[in-house]
């Protein structure tokens, strides 16, 4: 990737994560970047392929933070720690999750950007569901959607109440796994 195109990526990451996918154009983009709006259309023709590559740049990342959490702890409570402390970052920072941030917005995407999304929560939940079921759990997949839910609700509520300690507080009770 070019330093022109991952600078693009970056900041409309930390824009769709703290003021919402539809909070900002290619004008603030390249105003920020410092570059004409024409070079911003160079990578991404229309926003919608912006949209896409954030949430496949989201999904390959995190995907990829998850399997070395899961090579490098072994233990499936602490796997779950590892990544409430990753998501609690967020809450910390004033940001939420980029794709949870898309779902919020899901009317103005195309169907396109929906299915990457609901992708990136298929495989987070796959995830989830693994670390469950090593942990005993007899019906991992549901407990994996109730974490993954909490997780995006609890983000909502630190987010408004400007406290991110309720990130954990909110899923403390899957740790007792």
């Amino acid at each position: 990737m070019t330093d022109t195109k991952t600078k693009i990526l970056d900041l409309a990451e930390c824009y769709t994560q703290t003021r919402g996918f539809n909070g900002f154009s290619y004008i603030d983009l390249a105003d920020a970047v410092g570059i004409k709006t024409s070079s911003i259309h160079y990578y991404f023709k229309c926003k919608d392929d912006l949209a896409a590559a954030l949430v496949e740049r989201v999904r390959k990342a995190h995907s990829e933070g998850f399997d070395n959490i899961e090579v490098s702890i072994t233990s499936p409570k602490k796997r779950l720690e590892a990544v409430i402390a990753f998501f609690q970052q967020y809450a910390v920072d004033e940001k939420f999750c980029l794709c949870g941030m898309m779902v919020a917005e899901l009317q103005s995407v195309s169907p396109h950007v929906s299915i990457l999304v609901d992708l990136y929560f298929k495989d987070f939940q796959a995830w989830l569901a693994r670390q469950f079921k090593e942990a005993g759990h007899t019906d991992a997949k549901r407990q994996a959607l109730s974490f993954l839910s909490a997780l995006e609700g609890s983000l909502l509520i630190a987010r408004v109440r400007r406290d991110p300690k309720l990130v954990r507080e909110a899923l403390r009770g899957f740790l007792k796994t």
